[in-house]
């Protein structure tokens, strides 16, 4: 019975280990969006989004994200309706243009 305890104690830990890992999904990649601009924060630019589903990365929500340069959303105002393309690996914008006649 000695010998049995840790392979028991072996594959508890496996089980463990693969079913948190199970609950991890693949954050890389660039993702396509589709928002609305509610808020630009001022000196870093950083965008409140409301956006659709964004597929494959994460449902429809309202978040705030970095942008990477704050030159991406200087011309943006909340209301704007607008294309974006984020890194997920760092939640960050790294192309935004603006849907000229939507709001």
């Amino acid at each position: 019975m000695r010998r049995l305890r840790p392979v028991a104690m072996a594959i508890v830990a496996l089980g463990l280990a693969t079913s948190l890992a199970g609950g991890q999904e693949a954050t890389s990649g660039i993702f396509a969006g589709h928002g609305r601009v509610e808020a630009v924060a001022p000196g870093t630019g950083a965008l409140t989004i409301v956006h659709d589903d964004i597929e494959g990365f994460m449902p429809a929500m309202e978040m705030m994200y970095k942008v990477k340069t704050p030159d991406l959303s200087r011309d943006l105002r909340p209301g704007d309706a607008i294309d974006f393309k984020i890194d997920a690996s760092t939640y960050t914008v790294i192309q935004v243009t603006r849907v000229l006649g939507a709001k």
